[in-house]
This record gives C-alpha cells, structure tokens and sequence, in this order.
C-alpha cells in the first residue's frame, strides 16, 4: 500500500519527468511508499519509448485511448482513478520537490483532520500563500464529488476551481514548510517548450474563462459545496 499517489499528466517532457520523480524520491522521508501514475498520450512515442528503457519504478502508466480523447481537466480524474494510495497530489512534469520529509509533513497534515476533506497546497515559488496551483487531497473528496475538478476545462481554471470550493468550506491549507518549485514557462523557468506551445493554442481556442463563469460551472461548484459540507457533517 503506498501513502501518496503522485498524478501526472505528461507529454514530451521526459527530462522534466525524471527530474520531478527523482525529486520527489530524493526528498521524501519513506520513497517506497510513494506511487507515480501517468497519463500518456498514444501518440507521444518520445515519453513511450523511455519509459520502455529506462527502470523507474512504482510508476502505473495510462496510455490514452486515440478514439476516447480525454479533456484536459479530467486527467488528474484518471489517474486518480487508478491510483492505489490515500493521498493523491495533482502533480506536473515541470515540478521540482525541494523539501525533505514532504511525504510525512502531508500525512501529519491530513491525520489532524477527522473527515480527510481538505486541500494542502504547497510553496511554488511564484504563488506562495495566495493561491495552489498543485495540492494534495485525500480519496475522500474524490469519492465525495466524483472528481478532483470537473471535467470542463481545455488548460486552465480547474485549479482556480478546487481553490474556490476548499476556501468556500474553510479546507484550504497553505503547506508553508513544504517547497515543491514550479518550473513554469511563464515564470522564466523554463523554455516555450512544444508541450507548453500546445496548451497555449488551446488556451486561445477555448475561452475557460467563460467556461469557469458560466451559470452551469457556479451551479456545479454550488453542489459540490454543498456535497462536501454533507460529507463532513456526516463525520463530525
């Protein structure tokens, strides 16, 4: 049985993907109960190819199926799905843990909360306290809502979404002590890379933000509160 379950969607990335696993096991105080769960594109042969000859281990890899496209937002579901720990963290290939015992500080974290229903985020290196990008929940919010963040966002806003309903039931936490850096392009830490070029067409091609302001995305976030809340209740 694993503690945390990272959740990862990658493309082209397979440099960034071993240096977020590498970090991730380098610094976490107990690594062999650390699971990494990976959604694939079938036609990122690139990310295929490695991970064929090169041994990482405790990895569950999900190849996508070329007739069944997947919306973006719906990934992080996927891999949650498959996972097969408590603790699942809404992970990136362009990610860096900097903090050692990470892994204990979330179990420590989740263990003061009876219900499991929360959201931990950490350091980014950009947002700090204002706002988590990625974050770490318990299999109890997934089981609760059905998913992590609904499966309606192309790029964007499914963080802002999560963000929004943790604050809205008092479960967003800032894991102050814990330092995952985020390599993101925008913040001048890495290059515009193809896999960022391709979000960034979507990004111009779909209006999320209209998405996420929508009447039907504020009634859903409404009774996903609403579903939290009653879950908690339930275990006080």
């Amino acid at each position: 049985m694993y503690n945390i379950s990272l959740l990862c969607p990658t493309r082209h990335r397979t440099q960034g993907l071993k240096r977020m696993w590498d970090s991730a096991l380098n610094t976490a105080a107990d690594p062999d109960k650390i699971e990494l769960v990976l959604y694939i594109d079938y036609d990122d042969e690139e990310t295929i190819n490695f991970l064929k000859s090169n041994t990482l281990s405790n990895i569950i890899k999900i190849i996508s199926n070329p007739s069944q496209p997947e919306i973006y937002s719906n990934l992080h579901n996927i891999c949650c799905q498959n996972s097969n720990a408590d603790i699942v963290f809404s992970c990136a290939d362009d990610l860096i843990f900097r903090s050692n015992g990470w892994d204990d500080l979330v179990i420590n974290k989740f263990n003061e909360i009876k219900d499991k229903i929360a959201f931990l985020f950490p350091n980014d290196g950009h947002w700090g306290s204002k706002f988590g990008t990625h974050g770490f929940f318990h299999k109890n919010w997934f089981n609760g809502l059905g998913y992590l963040s609904p499966a309606l966002f192309t790029v964007d806003y499914s963080d802002n979404y999560i963000n929004d309903i943790a604050k809205a039931i008092n479960r967003s936490f800032y894991m102050e002590n814990i330092f995952i850096e985020h390599m993101h392009w925008t913040f001048g830490k890495m290059e515009f890379d193809q896999t960022a070029r391709e979000a960034h067409d979507r990004r111009s091609n779909t209006n999320n933000a209209s998405i996420y302001r929508n009447f039907e995305t504020m009634q859903q976030q409404r009774e996903d509160i609403q579903k939290l809340f009653q879950f908690i209740n339930e275990e006080i």
